[in-house]
Protein backbone atom coordinates (compact mmCIF):
# COMPACT_ATOMS: atom_id res chain seq x y z
CA UNK A 1 0.00 0.00 0.00
CA UNK A 2 1.47 3.33 -1.01
CA UNK A 3 1.98 6.29 1.25
CA UNK A 4 -0.75 8.18 -0.65
CA UNK A 5 -3.28 5.40 -0.01
CA UNK A 6 -2.40 5.30 3.69
CA UNK A 7 -2.82 9.04 3.90
CA UNK A 8 -6.19 8.80 2.18
CA UNK A 9 -7.37 6.20 4.67
CA UNK A 10 -6.33 8.32 7.63
CA UNK A 11 -7.90 11.44 6.10
CA UNK A 12 -11.12 9.51 5.51
CA UNK A 13 -11.20 8.32 9.11
CA UNK A 14 -10.69 11.86 10.39
CA UNK A 15 -13.57 13.01 8.18
CA UNK A 16 -15.80 10.35 9.66
CA UNK A 17 -14.78 11.33 13.19
CA UNK A 18 -16.15 14.77 12.43
CA UNK A 19 -19.52 13.11 11.80
CA UNK A 20 -19.64 11.60 15.28
CA UNK A 21 -22.33 13.42 17.33
CA UNK A 22 -21.16 15.93 19.92
CA UNK A 23 -22.12 19.44 21.04
CA UNK A 24 -20.64 22.04 18.72
CA UNK A 25 -17.36 23.42 19.97
CA UNK A 26 -17.24 21.02 22.94
CA UNK A 27 -15.49 17.74 23.68
CA UNK A 28 -17.33 14.65 24.85
CA UNK A 29 -16.84 13.97 28.56
CA UNK A 30 -18.26 10.48 28.95
CA UNK A 31 -16.35 7.90 30.99
CA UNK A 32 -16.79 4.35 29.74
CA UNK A 33 -15.02 2.74 32.64
CA UNK A 34 -12.32 1.43 30.33
CA UNK A 35 -9.42 -0.12 32.21
CA UNK A 36 -7.13 -0.59 29.24
CA UNK A 37 -5.09 1.72 27.07
CA UNK A 38 -6.10 2.17 23.45
CA UNK A 39 -4.61 -0.48 21.19
CA UNK A 40 -2.98 0.59 17.89
CA UNK A 41 -5.12 -0.09 14.84
CA UNK A 42 -3.80 -1.89 11.80
CA UNK A 43 -4.37 -0.64 8.25
CA UNK A 44 -6.76 -3.55 7.72
CA UNK A 45 -8.88 -2.41 10.67
CA UNK A 46 -8.87 1.17 9.37
CA UNK A 47 -9.99 0.01 5.93
CA UNK A 48 -12.77 -2.17 7.35
CA UNK A 49 -14.13 0.63 9.53
CA UNK A 50 -14.03 3.14 6.68
CA UNK A 51 -15.82 0.79 4.31
CA UNK A 52 -18.51 -0.18 6.82
CA UNK A 53 -19.19 3.39 7.94
CA UNK A 54 -19.36 4.56 4.34
CA UNK A 55 -21.93 1.85 3.62
CA UNK A 56 -24.06 2.97 6.55
CA UNK A 57 -24.30 6.60 5.43
CA UNK A 58 -24.67 6.06 1.69
CA UNK A 59 -27.68 7.67 0.03
CA UNK A 60 -30.02 6.41 -2.65
CA UNK A 61 -30.61 8.97 -5.47
CA UNK A 62 -33.96 7.35 -6.30
CA UNK A 63 -35.02 7.74 -2.67
CA UNK A 64 -34.28 11.46 -2.83
CA UNK A 65 -36.37 11.90 -5.96
CA UNK A 66 -39.21 9.74 -4.66
CA UNK A 67 -39.63 11.25 -1.19
CA UNK A 68 -39.03 14.97 -1.68
CA UNK A 69 -40.72 17.69 -3.59
CA UNK A 70 -38.52 19.94 -5.67
CA UNK A 71 -36.52 22.13 -3.29
CA UNK A 72 -36.44 25.72 -4.53
CA UNK A 73 -34.07 27.43 -2.14
CA UNK A 74 -34.33 31.13 -1.33
CA UNK A 75 -32.38 33.59 0.79
CA UNK A 76 -35.44 35.80 1.39
CA UNK A 77 -36.75 34.77 4.82
CA UNK A 78 -39.89 36.88 4.47
CA UNK A 79 -41.40 33.83 2.75
CA UNK A 80 -40.16 31.31 5.33
CA UNK A 81 -43.17 29.53 6.82
CA UNK A 82 -41.49 27.27 9.36
CA UNK A 83 -43.26 27.31 12.74
CA UNK A 84 -42.73 25.09 15.81
CA UNK A 85 -45.20 22.23 16.06
CA UNK A 86 -47.64 22.26 18.96
CA UNK A 87 -46.73 19.49 21.39
CA UNK A 88 -49.91 17.49 21.94
CA UNK A 89 -48.72 15.83 25.18
CA UNK A 90 -47.53 18.94 27.02
CA UNK A 91 -49.97 18.34 29.88
CA UNK A 92 -49.05 14.65 30.19
CA UNK A 93 -45.27 14.86 30.20
CA UNK A 94 -43.33 13.18 32.97
CA UNK A 95 -43.69 9.84 34.77
CA UNK A 96 -46.76 7.76 34.02
CA UNK A 97 -46.51 6.04 37.42
CA UNK A 98 -46.76 7.99 40.65
CA UNK A 99 -44.22 6.13 42.75
CA UNK A 100 -41.03 7.17 44.52
CA UNK A 101 -39.89 4.00 46.31
CA UNK A 102 -36.77 2.57 44.59
CA UNK A 103 -37.74 -1.09 45.03
CA UNK A 104 -41.29 -0.64 43.72
CA UNK A 105 -39.99 1.27 40.72
CA UNK A 106 -37.35 -1.38 40.03
CA UNK A 107 -39.82 -4.27 40.23
CA UNK A 108 -42.13 -2.37 37.90
CA UNK A 109 -39.45 -2.75 35.22
CA UNK A 110 -38.15 -6.17 36.27
CA UNK A 111 -41.52 -7.68 37.11
CA UNK A 112 -42.28 -11.32 37.88
CA UNK A 113 -43.15 -12.17 34.26
CA UNK A 114 -39.71 -11.32 32.89
CA UNK A 115 -37.96 -12.67 36.01
CA UNK A 116 -39.78 -16.01 35.75
CA UNK A 117 -38.76 -16.21 32.10
CA UNK A 118 -35.09 -15.57 32.97
CA UNK A 119 -35.24 -18.16 35.77
CA UNK A 120 -36.73 -20.79 33.45
CA UNK A 121 -34.19 -20.18 30.69
CA UNK A 122 -31.28 -20.07 33.15
CA UNK A 123 -32.22 -23.39 34.74
CA UNK A 124 -32.80 -24.97 31.33
CA UNK A 125 -29.45 -23.77 29.99
CA UNK A 126 -27.67 -25.01 33.12
CA UNK A 127 -29.03 -28.54 32.72
CA UNK A 128 -28.23 -28.51 29.00
CA UNK A 129 -24.65 -27.48 29.77
CA UNK A 130 -24.28 -30.13 32.47
CA UNK A 131 -25.70 -32.79 30.13
CA UNK A 132 -23.22 -31.85 27.40
CA UNK A 133 -20.32 -31.88 29.85
CA UNK A 134 -21.35 -35.29 31.15
CA UNK A 135 -21.16 -36.74 27.64
CA UNK A 136 -17.46 -35.94 27.34
CA UNK A 137 -15.09 -38.95 27.57
CA UNK A 138 -14.00 -38.05 31.10
CA UNK A 139 -17.43 -36.88 32.24
CA UNK A 140 -17.69 -34.17 34.90
CA UNK A 141 -14.76 -33.81 37.27
CA UNK A 142 -15.48 -34.43 40.93
CA UNK A 143 -14.16 -30.93 41.68
CA UNK A 144 -16.15 -29.16 38.97
CA UNK A 145 -18.52 -26.36 39.92
CA UNK A 146 -21.13 -28.08 37.80
CA UNK A 147 -21.61 -30.60 40.60
CA UNK A 148 -22.78 -27.75 42.85
CA UNK A 149 -25.47 -26.43 40.53
CA UNK A 150 -28.98 -26.24 41.94
CA UNK A 151 -31.86 -24.48 40.27
CA UNK A 152 -32.22 -20.76 40.86
CA UNK A 153 -35.34 -18.79 41.76
CA UNK A 154 -36.70 -15.29 41.16
CA UNK A 155 -35.80 -14.32 44.73
CA UNK A 156 -32.21 -15.36 44.15
CA UNK A 157 -32.01 -13.36 40.91
CA UNK A 158 -33.20 -10.25 42.73
CA UNK A 159 -30.44 -10.96 45.25
CA UNK A 160 -27.97 -11.23 42.35
CA UNK A 161 -29.12 -7.80 41.14
CA UNK A 162 -28.38 -6.41 44.61
CA UNK A 163 -24.85 -7.83 44.39
CA UNK A 164 -24.36 -6.21 40.96
CA UNK A 165 -25.53 -2.81 42.24
CA UNK A 166 -23.25 -2.97 45.28
CA UNK A 167 -20.35 -3.88 42.98
CA UNK A 168 -20.97 -0.74 40.92
CA UNK A 169 -20.94 1.38 44.09
CA UNK A 170 -17.67 -0.08 45.39
CA UNK A 171 -15.30 -0.62 42.50
CA UNK A 172 -12.67 -3.37 42.84
CA UNK A 173 -9.99 -4.53 40.44
CA UNK A 174 -11.20 -8.15 40.37
CA UNK A 175 -14.49 -9.83 41.17
CA UNK A 176 -12.76 -12.08 43.72
CA UNK A 177 -11.77 -9.01 45.78
CA UNK A 178 -15.40 -8.51 46.82
CA UNK A 179 -15.23 -11.85 48.66
CA UNK A 180 -11.67 -11.45 50.00
CA UNK A 181 -10.92 -11.98 53.70
CA UNK A 182 -7.86 -9.72 53.98
CA UNK A 183 -7.42 -6.25 55.38
CA UNK A 184 -9.62 -4.71 52.68
CA UNK A 185 -12.32 -7.36 53.02
CA UNK A 186 -15.95 -6.58 52.23
CA UNK A 187 -17.83 -9.05 54.46
CA UNK A 188 -21.21 -7.85 53.25
CA UNK A 189 -20.80 -9.68 49.95
CA UNK A 190 -20.18 -13.00 51.69
CA UNK A 191 -23.42 -12.50 53.61
CA UNK A 192 -25.36 -11.86 50.42
CA UNK A 193 -24.06 -14.73 48.32
CA UNK A 194 -21.07 -17.06 48.10
CA UNK A 195 -18.59 -16.41 45.32
CA UNK A 196 -19.12 -19.93 43.97
CA UNK A 197 -22.83 -19.31 43.65
CA UNK A 198 -22.17 -15.94 42.00
CA UNK A 199 -19.92 -17.53 39.37
CA UNK A 200 -22.44 -20.30 38.71
CA UNK A 201 -25.28 -17.84 38.20
CA UNK A 202 -23.20 -15.64 35.91
CA UNK A 203 -22.12 -18.68 33.92
CA UNK A 204 -25.65 -19.96 33.33
CA UNK A 205 -27.61 -16.70 33.16
CA UNK A 206 -29.63 -17.08 29.97
CA UNK A 207 -32.64 -15.50 28.27
CA UNK A 208 -33.71 -17.71 25.38
CA UNK A 209 -33.52 -21.40 24.51
CA UNK A 210 -30.72 -21.83 21.98
CA UNK A 211 -32.60 -24.73 20.37
CA UNK A 212 -35.61 -22.54 19.54
CA UNK A 213 -33.79 -19.66 17.80
CA UNK A 214 -35.23 -19.64 14.28
CA UNK A 215 -34.41 -16.14 13.00
CA UNK A 216 -31.67 -15.56 10.45
CA UNK A 217 -29.40 -12.77 9.26
CA UNK A 218 -28.80 -9.72 11.45
CA UNK A 219 -31.70 -10.60 13.76
CA UNK A 220 -29.97 -13.83 14.75
CA UNK A 221 -26.95 -11.93 16.08
CA UNK A 222 -28.92 -10.47 18.99
CA UNK A 223 -31.38 -13.34 19.39
CA UNK A 224 -29.76 -14.37 22.70
CA UNK A 225 -30.74 -11.05 24.29
CA UNK A 226 -33.71 -9.99 22.11
CA UNK A 227 -36.43 -10.83 24.69
CA UNK A 228 -34.75 -8.51 27.21
CA UNK A 229 -34.32 -5.75 24.60
CA UNK A 230 -38.01 -5.95 23.66
CA UNK A 231 -39.07 -5.99 27.31
CA UNK A 232 -36.96 -2.95 28.23
CA UNK A 233 -38.10 -0.93 25.22
CA UNK A 234 -41.72 -1.63 26.12
CA UNK A 235 -41.26 -0.76 29.80
CA UNK A 236 -39.16 2.37 29.26
CA UNK A 237 -41.70 3.79 26.84
CA UNK A 238 -44.76 2.99 28.96
CA UNK A 239 -43.39 4.47 32.20
CA UNK A 240 -42.57 7.96 30.97
CA UNK A 241 -43.93 10.64 28.63
CA UNK A 242 -41.01 12.79 27.44
CA UNK A 243 -40.83 16.54 27.05
CA UNK A 244 -41.02 18.04 23.58
CA UNK A 245 -37.26 17.91 22.89
CA UNK A 246 -35.80 14.44 22.27
CA UNK A 247 -32.46 13.46 20.74
CA UNK A 248 -30.94 10.54 18.85
CA UNK A 249 -27.29 9.63 19.21
CA UNK A 250 -24.92 6.69 19.55
CA UNK A 251 -23.69 5.06 22.74
CA UNK A 252 -20.78 2.65 22.98
CA UNK A 253 -20.56 -0.26 25.44
CA UNK A 254 -16.93 -1.20 26.05
CA UNK A 255 -16.20 -4.68 24.68
CA UNK A 256 -12.96 -5.98 23.16
CA UNK A 257 -13.87 -9.62 22.69
CA UNK A 258 -14.42 -11.37 19.39
CA UNK A 259 -17.59 -10.07 17.82
CA UNK A 260 -18.26 -9.34 14.16
CA UNK A 261 -20.09 -6.06 14.78
CA UNK A 262 -17.69 -4.37 17.22
CA UNK A 263 -17.32 -0.68 16.39
CA UNK A 264 -14.42 1.71 16.81
CA UNK A 265 -15.41 5.31 17.60
CA UNK A 266 -12.29 7.13 18.69
CA UNK A 267 -14.16 10.17 20.02
CA UNK A 268 -15.98 7.98 22.56
CA UNK A 269 -14.24 7.14 25.82
CA UNK A 270 -14.75 3.39 25.28
CA UNK A 271 -13.40 3.57 21.68
CA UNK A 272 -14.11 -0.13 21.02
CA UNK A 273 -17.36 -1.87 21.76
CA UNK A 274 -20.99 -2.63 21.00
CA UNK A 275 -22.84 0.33 19.52
CA UNK A 276 -26.36 1.32 20.51
CA UNK A 277 -28.63 3.73 18.67
CA UNK A 278 -30.60 5.52 21.38
CA UNK A 279 -33.51 7.93 21.64
CA UNK A 280 -33.41 9.96 24.86
CA UNK A 281 -35.22 12.88 26.41
CA UNK A 282 -32.91 15.83 25.81
CA UNK A 283 -33.15 17.48 29.23
CA UNK A 284 -32.98 14.48 31.59
CA UNK A 285 -31.27 11.74 29.55
CA UNK A 286 -34.19 9.32 30.10
CA UNK A 287 -33.77 6.43 27.63
CA UNK A 288 -36.99 6.01 25.63
CA UNK A 289 -35.99 3.48 22.98
CA UNK A 290 -32.83 1.84 21.68
CA UNK A 291 -31.52 -0.78 19.30
CA UNK A 292 -28.24 -2.65 19.06
CA UNK A 293 -26.14 -2.15 15.93
CA UNK A 294 -25.21 -5.52 14.41
CA UNK A 295 -23.46 -4.47 11.22
CA UNK A 296 -24.71 -3.71 7.73
CA UNK A 297 -28.04 -5.34 6.98
CA UNK A 298 -28.14 -6.99 3.58
CA UNK A 299 -31.43 -7.27 1.67
CA UNK A 300 -33.19 -10.57 2.24
CA UNK A 301 -35.27 -10.38 -0.95
CA UNK A 302 -35.02 -8.90 -4.40
CA UNK A 303 -37.88 -6.49 -3.70
CA UNK A 304 -36.43 -3.15 -2.64
CA UNK A 305 -39.74 -2.20 -1.01
CA UNK A 306 -39.17 -4.96 1.53
CA UNK A 307 -35.92 -3.30 2.57
CA UNK A 308 -37.23 0.25 2.92
CA UNK A 309 -39.01 2.05 5.74
CA UNK A 310 -41.51 4.76 4.81
CA UNK A 311 -39.78 4.72 1.44
CA UNK A 312 -36.28 5.37 2.86
CA UNK A 313 -33.53 2.86 2.13
CA UNK A 314 -30.45 4.50 3.69
CA UNK A 315 -29.36 2.83 6.93
CA UNK A 316 -29.11 6.04 8.97
CA UNK A 317 -32.59 7.25 7.96
CA UNK A 318 -34.14 3.89 8.84
CA UNK A 319 -32.54 4.01 12.29
CA UNK A 320 -34.23 7.36 12.93
CA UNK A 321 -37.60 6.18 11.66
CA UNK A 322 -37.53 2.93 13.65
CA UNK A 323 -36.73 4.78 16.86
CA UNK A 324 -39.35 7.46 16.15
CA UNK A 325 -42.23 5.20 15.10
CA UNK A 326 -44.20 5.73 18.33
CA UNK A 327 -43.30 9.42 18.61
CA UNK A 328 -44.40 10.82 15.23
CA UNK A 329 -47.37 13.19 14.87
CA UNK A 330 -47.15 14.39 18.48
CA UNK A 331 -45.26 17.66 17.99
CA UNK A 332 -41.85 16.51 19.25
CA UNK A 333 -38.66 18.32 18.31
CA UNK A 334 -36.03 15.76 17.29
CA UNK A 335 -32.38 16.79 17.65
CA UNK A 336 -29.75 14.77 15.79
CA UNK A 337 -26.38 15.20 14.16
CA UNK A 338 -25.12 14.99 10.59
CA UNK A 339 -24.74 11.19 10.65
CA UNK A 340 -28.54 10.86 10.50
CA UNK A 341 -29.74 14.15 9.05
CA UNK A 342 -30.68 14.95 5.48
CA UNK A 343 -32.95 17.54 3.93
CA UNK A 344 -35.25 14.78 2.66
CA UNK A 345 -35.60 13.15 6.08
CA UNK A 346 -36.18 16.55 7.69
CA UNK A 347 -39.03 17.29 5.27
CA UNK A 348 -40.58 13.85 5.90
CA UNK A 349 -40.50 14.33 9.68
CA UNK A 350 -42.00 17.82 9.38
CA UNK A 351 -44.85 16.39 7.31
CA UNK A 352 -45.44 14.01 10.24
CA UNK A 353 -45.71 16.89 12.72
CA UNK A 354 -42.18 16.45 14.08
CA UNK A 355 -39.73 19.35 14.18
CA UNK A 356 -36.04 18.79 13.49
CA UNK A 357 -32.90 20.58 14.66
CA UNK A 358 -29.50 19.24 13.73
CA UNK A 359 -26.20 19.51 11.99
CA UNK A 360 -26.05 18.56 8.33
CA UNK A 361 -23.44 17.13 6.00
CA UNK A 362 -23.58 19.88 3.41
CA UNK A 363 -22.50 17.52 0.63
CA UNK A 364 -25.58 15.34 0.99
CA UNK A 365 -28.17 15.36 -1.77
CA UNK A 366 -30.83 18.01 -1.44
CA UNK A 367 -28.58 20.55 0.31
CA UNK A 368 -28.70 24.00 -1.34
CA UNK A 369 -26.09 24.32 -4.07
CA UNK A 370 -24.84 27.64 -2.65
CA UNK A 371 -23.96 25.87 0.60
CA UNK A 372 -22.53 22.75 -1.03
CA UNK A 373 -19.90 24.74 -2.92
CA UNK A 374 -18.77 26.93 -0.01
CA UNK A 375 -15.00 27.19 0.34
CA UNK A 376 -14.31 27.04 4.07
CA UNK A 377 -10.84 28.53 3.75
CA UNK A 378 -12.08 31.64 1.97
CA UNK A 379 -14.91 32.36 4.41
CA UNK A 380 -14.27 34.93 7.09
CA UNK A 381 -14.97 34.03 10.71
CA UNK A 382 -18.61 34.62 11.75
CA UNK A 383 -19.76 34.53 8.12
CA UNK A 384 -23.29 33.17 7.64
CA UNK A 385 -24.88 31.68 4.52
CA UNK A 386 -28.52 30.69 4.86
CA UNK A 387 -31.22 29.32 2.55
CA UNK A 388 -34.75 28.08 3.07
CA UNK A 389 -37.45 26.23 1.18
CA UNK A 390 -40.92 26.44 2.67
CA UNK A 391 -40.58 25.07 6.19
CA UNK A 392 -36.97 23.80 5.98
CA UNK A 393 -33.98 26.08 6.50
CA UNK A 394 -30.28 25.31 6.02
CA UNK A 395 -27.61 27.56 7.53
CA UNK A 396 -23.80 27.52 7.39
CA UNK A 397 -21.85 29.48 9.99
CA UNK A 398 -18.09 29.88 10.13
CA UNK A 399 -16.90 29.58 13.71
CA UNK A 400 -13.69 27.69 14.48
CA UNK A 401 -14.85 25.43 11.66
CA UNK A 402 -17.67 25.67 9.17
CA UNK A 403 -20.87 24.38 10.78
CA UNK A 404 -23.97 23.56 8.73
CA UNK A 405 -27.36 23.13 10.40
CA UNK A 406 -30.88 22.26 9.31
CA UNK A 407 -34.11 23.20 11.05
CA UNK A 408 -37.85 23.21 10.48
CA UNK A 409 -38.56 26.44 12.35
CA UNK A 410 -35.35 28.46 12.79
CA UNK A 411 -34.54 31.38 10.53
CA UNK A 412 -31.17 33.15 10.27
CA UNK A 413 -31.54 35.11 13.53
CA UNK A 414 -28.41 35.57 15.64
CA UNK A 415 -27.96 35.48 19.41
CA UNK A 416 -25.31 37.33 21.45
CA UNK A 417 -22.88 35.21 23.41
CA UNK A 418 -19.40 35.21 24.92
CA UNK A 419 -16.31 33.12 24.23
CA UNK A 420 -12.93 33.63 25.92
CA UNK A 421 -14.19 36.91 27.34
CA UNK A 422 -15.17 38.29 23.93
CA UNK A 423 -18.64 39.14 22.67
CA UNK A 424 -19.73 37.01 19.70
CA UNK A 425 -22.88 36.41 17.69
CA UNK A 426 -24.04 32.91 16.91
CA UNK A 427 -27.14 31.56 15.18
CA UNK A 428 -30.11 30.71 17.39
CA UNK A 429 -30.29 27.27 15.75
CA UNK A 430 -26.72 26.51 16.93
CA UNK A 431 -27.58 27.62 20.47
CA UNK A 432 -30.67 25.38 20.55
CA UNK A 433 -28.74 22.45 19.05
CA UNK A 434 -26.09 22.65 21.77
CA UNK A 435 -28.80 22.98 24.40
CA UNK A 436 -30.79 19.89 23.41
CA UNK A 437 -28.38 17.53 21.65
CA UNK A 438 -26.78 16.09 24.78
CA UNK A 439 -29.50 13.66 25.92
CA UNK A 440 -27.56 10.47 25.19
CA UNK A 441 -24.27 11.96 26.40
CA UNK A 442 -25.99 13.04 29.62
CA UNK A 443 -27.24 9.48 30.14
CA UNK A 444 -23.76 8.07 29.53
CA UNK A 445 -22.23 10.59 31.90
CA UNK A 446 -24.62 9.65 34.72
CA UNK A 447 -23.96 5.94 34.12
CA UNK A 448 -20.19 6.36 34.00
CA UNK A 449 -19.83 6.47 37.79
CA UNK A 450 -21.73 3.21 38.33
CA UNK A 451 -20.68 0.86 35.54
CA UNK A 452 -21.69 -2.60 36.74
CA UNK A 453 -20.81 -3.91 33.25
CA UNK A 454 -17.13 -2.91 33.44
CA UNK A 455 -15.86 -6.39 34.46
CA UNK A 456 -13.88 -8.34 31.86
CA UNK A 457 -14.19 -11.94 30.72
CA UNK A 458 -17.93 -11.70 30.18
CA UNK A 459 -20.07 -12.96 27.31
CA UNK A 460 -21.24 -10.07 25.16
CA UNK A 461 -24.94 -10.62 25.78
CA UNK A 462 -24.35 -10.61 29.55
CA UNK A 463 -22.61 -7.25 29.18
CA UNK A 464 -25.63 -5.95 27.28
CA UNK A 465 -27.92 -7.36 29.98
CA UNK A 466 -25.93 -5.62 32.73
CA UNK A 467 -26.04 -2.37 30.75
CA UNK A 468 -29.84 -2.67 30.52
CA UNK A 469 -30.12 -3.26 34.27
CA UNK A 470 -27.91 -0.23 34.81
CA UNK A 471 -29.85 2.07 32.48
CA UNK A 472 -33.15 0.85 33.95
CA UNK A 473 -31.91 2.03 37.37
CA UNK A 474 -31.05 5.41 35.86
CA UNK A 475 -34.50 5.67 34.27
CA UNK A 476 -36.33 4.89 37.51
CA UNK A 477 -34.07 7.35 39.35
CA UNK A 478 -35.23 10.05 36.91
CA UNK A 479 -38.84 9.04 37.64
CA UNK A 480 -38.11 9.15 41.39
CA UNK A 481 -36.59 12.62 41.03
CA UNK A 482 -39.56 13.89 39.02
CA UNK A 483 -42.10 12.51 41.53
CA UNK A 484 -40.33 13.48 44.77
CA UNK A 485 -40.36 16.82 46.54
CA UNK A 486 -37.16 15.84 48.37
CA UNK A 487 -35.43 13.35 46.03
CA UNK A 488 -32.41 11.23 46.87
CA UNK A 489 -29.13 11.77 45.09
CA UNK A 490 -28.24 9.30 42.34
CA UNK A 491 -25.81 7.41 44.58
CA UNK A 492 -28.19 7.37 47.54
CA UNK A 493 -30.94 6.03 45.31
CA UNK A 494 -28.77 3.15 44.07
CA UNK A 495 -27.59 2.30 47.57
CA UNK A 496 -31.12 2.28 48.95
CA UNK A 497 -32.32 0.08 46.08
CA UNK A 498 -29.54 -2.46 46.69
CA UNK A 499 -30.31 -2.49 50.42
CA UNK A 500 -34.02 -3.02 49.75
CA UNK A 501 -33.32 -5.91 47.38
CA UNK A 502 -30.97 -7.53 49.91
CA UNK A 503 -33.46 -7.19 52.78
CA UNK A 504 -36.64 -8.14 50.92
CA UNK A 505 -35.11 -11.27 49.43
CA UNK A 506 -33.17 -12.83 52.34
CA UNK A 507 -30.27 -15.23 52.05
CA UNK A 508 -31.32 -18.40 50.29
CA UNK A 509 -30.17 -21.33 52.38
CA UNK A 510 -28.95 -24.51 50.79
CA UNK A 511 -32.16 -26.17 51.93
CA UNK A 512 -34.33 -23.67 50.07
CA UNK A 513 -32.23 -23.96 46.94
CA UNK A 514 -32.02 -27.71 46.59
CA UNK A 515 -35.48 -28.76 47.75
CA UNK A 516 -38.38 -29.12 45.35
CA UNK A 517 -41.74 -27.74 46.53
CA UNK A 518 -42.77 -29.32 49.84
CA UNK A 519 -45.99 -30.74 48.39
CA UNK A 520 -43.97 -32.66 45.82
CA UNK A 521 -41.31 -33.86 48.26
CA UNK A 522 -43.80 -34.90 50.93
CA UNK A 523 -46.70 -36.17 48.85
CA UNK A 524 -45.69 -39.82 49.49
CA UNK A 525 -46.54 -40.89 45.96
CA UNK A 526 -44.22 -42.73 43.53
CA UNK A 527 -40.87 -41.67 45.00
CA UNK A 528 -38.85 -44.55 43.57
CA UNK A 529 -35.06 -44.77 43.48
CA UNK A 530 -33.32 -45.16 40.13
CA UNK A 531 -29.69 -45.20 39.07
CA UNK A 532 -28.23 -41.97 37.75
CA UNK A 533 -27.28 -43.46 34.39
CA UNK A 534 -30.97 -43.75 33.51
CA UNK A 535 -31.87 -40.21 34.61
CA UNK A 536 -33.27 -37.92 31.92
CA UNK A 537 -32.97 -34.16 31.87
CA UNK A 538 -35.84 -31.78 31.17
CA UNK A 539 -35.26 -32.03 27.44
CA UNK A 540 -35.69 -35.79 27.63
CA UNK A 541 -32.11 -36.72 26.77
CA UNK A 542 -30.10 -39.27 28.75
CA UNK A 543 -27.35 -37.85 30.95
CA UNK A 544 -25.36 -41.06 30.73
CA UNK A 545 -22.13 -39.68 32.14
CA UNK A 546 -23.62 -38.31 35.38
CA UNK A 547 -22.92 -41.46 37.35
CA UNK A 548 -22.63 -39.87 40.78
CA UNK A 549 -23.42 -36.63 42.57
CA UNK A 550 -23.67 -35.29 46.12
CA UNK A 551 -26.49 -36.47 48.35
CA UNK A 552 -28.65 -33.41 49.03
CA UNK A 553 -29.54 -34.57 52.57
CA UNK A 554 -25.89 -35.13 53.47
CA UNK A 555 -25.06 -31.68 52.04
CA UNK A 556 -27.48 -30.10 54.51
CA UNK A 557 -25.55 -31.84 57.30
CA UNK A 558 -22.25 -30.44 55.93
CA UNK A 559 -21.25 -33.94 54.81
CA UNK A 560 -19.84 -34.50 51.33
CA UNK A 561 -20.98 -37.86 50.06
CA UNK A 562 -21.47 -38.85 46.43
CA UNK A 563 -24.10 -41.41 45.43
CA UNK A 564 -25.49 -42.85 42.22
CA UNK A 565 -29.13 -43.17 43.33
CA UNK A 566 -31.74 -40.58 42.43
CA UNK A 567 -35.38 -40.02 43.31
CA UNK A 568 -37.19 -40.48 40.01
CA UNK A 569 -39.88 -37.92 40.91
CA UNK A 570 -37.84 -35.25 42.72
CA UNK A 571 -34.75 -35.81 40.53
CA UNK A 572 -32.48 -35.38 43.57
CA UNK A 573 -29.46 -37.51 44.47
CA UNK A 574 -30.05 -39.26 47.82
CA UNK A 575 -28.51 -42.00 49.91
CA UNK A 576 -30.76 -45.02 50.23
CA UNK A 577 -31.91 -45.51 53.81
CA UNK A 578 -32.05 -42.78 56.45
CA UNK A 579 -31.37 -39.86 54.05
CA UNK A 580 -34.10 -41.10 51.73
CA UNK A 581 -36.64 -41.39 54.57
CA UNK A 582 -35.81 -38.02 56.14
CA UNK A 583 -35.91 -36.17 52.82
CA UNK A 584 -39.38 -37.49 51.99
CA UNK A 585 -40.95 -37.22 55.46
CA UNK A 586 -39.49 -34.25 57.37
CA UNK A 587 -41.13 -30.87 56.77
CA UNK A 588 -38.10 -28.91 57.99
CA UNK A 589 -34.83 -30.38 56.81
Amino acid sequence: MTTIMIGSLIKGLMTLICLIPRPLGEELRVDSGSEEEEEPMSLEELRAILEETAEDVEEDPEEHERLSESFNWSSDYSTFRGQPEVYSQAGERGPNIKETDPLKLFTHVWDHDIMNSIVAQTNEYAWQTIAQASELPDGISAHSRLNDWVETTTDELYKLFAVMIFMSLMVAGRVSEYWSTGTLAMPGFRKLMSIKRYWLLMRFLHFVDNNTISVHGSDRKVAKIQPIIDHCNKKFNSMYTPRREISIDESLLLFKGRLSWIQCIRTKAARFGIKFYELCEAVTGYLLKFEVYTGKKYPQTGDSAEDSLYGFTSASAKVVLRLMQRFLNKGHCLVMDNFYNSVTLTRFLKLNKTDVIGTLNRRRMGTPRDIQILNERKLQKAAVVSRHCGDVSVLSWKDVKLVTTVSTYHNADMLPGRRAGQQILKPVVVHDYNKYMGGVDLKDQMLSMYLMERKRGMKWYLKVFKRLINVSILNIFIIHRENSTNPLSHRQFRYKLAEQLAQKYPNLTLSRLINPPALLRLDGDNHFPIYADSLEDRAGSKRNKIKRNRCVRCSLKKIRKEVNTVCQKCQKFLCLGQCWIEYHTLENL
